[in-house]
């Protein structure tokens, strides 16, 4: 059912005549940029939060709670296009009942990356080796809890023989160790988005459904 307008469409003509011109607004927009925003694939529901990649080089962040924001159990289904990860139904999950896919535990933590750039919030989304790490830390009371200090982390080797490593900086010691000031620090702390479990995306049971009868039937 089409709902009805909230407003007269009329009124927006009222002024128009065959020699009005034409009106450009942002809706148009050049550049290779643009189009790809407009070709992603749309994540209905869902507040958007950019990844935190760990990497060799250490980054500072500092974590705006004690707690993951989320936990959950994540597929990693090989694609034509390569691997993607499918968050985990539960019990009624098709690519575990029918694709007999086992999902990993993850957990999502709100950073703010301060080596960035431009420092902005992201989720950090730890796996079981990563998390005990973390875990770790918040319950250590000559440490913890995560978010009354900064940390550097930094990962190393690759696939299954990763490791990583999380080390406290105390405040005193940013401007000595990682060229920054306290202020300017928390001036970005004070204005840093908290994304909660609407930022981990669902899909529909209706599409892993078909993803699970593609993998059993090698239509992947």
């Amino acid at each position: 059912m089409v709902n009805a307008p909230t407003a007269n469409a009329s009124s927006y003509f009222e002024d128009e005549d065959v020699t009005t011109p034409a009106k450009h607004g942002t809706t148009v927009q050049s550049g290779w940029e643009a189009a790809q925003a407009l070709f992603a694939p749309k994540k209905t529901g869902t507040n958007y939060a950019p990844d935190f990649k760990v990497t060799e080089q250490p980054q500072l962040v500092r974590f705006l709670e004690d707690i993951p924001f989320a936990s959950y159990r994540q597929h990693w289904i090989n694609r034509s296009e390569g691997k993607r990860s499918f968050v985990c139904l539960g019990a009624e999950c098709p690519l575990c009942t029918i694709a007999g896919d086992r999902p990993t535990a993850r957990a999502a933590f709100n950073v703010v990356v301060l080596t960035d750039e431009e420092p902005v919030t992201k989720v950090l989304t730890a796996s079981a080796p990563l998390y005990r790490l973390i875990t770790a830390a918040n319950e250590d009371p000559r440490r913890g809890p995560l978010s009354k200090y900064f940390w550097a982390i930094a990962r190393q080797g690759v696939g299954l023989n990763t490791t990583y490593s999380l080390d406290r900086v105390k405040a005193v010691d940013l401007a000595e160790e990682w060229n920054l000031e306290i202020e300017d620090v928390e001036d970005i702390l004070s204005s840093a988005t908290q994304y909660d479990s609407t930022a981990v995306y669902t899909s529909p049971r209706e599409e892993l459904l078909t993803l699970a009868q593609q993998l059993v039937n090698g239509n992947s």
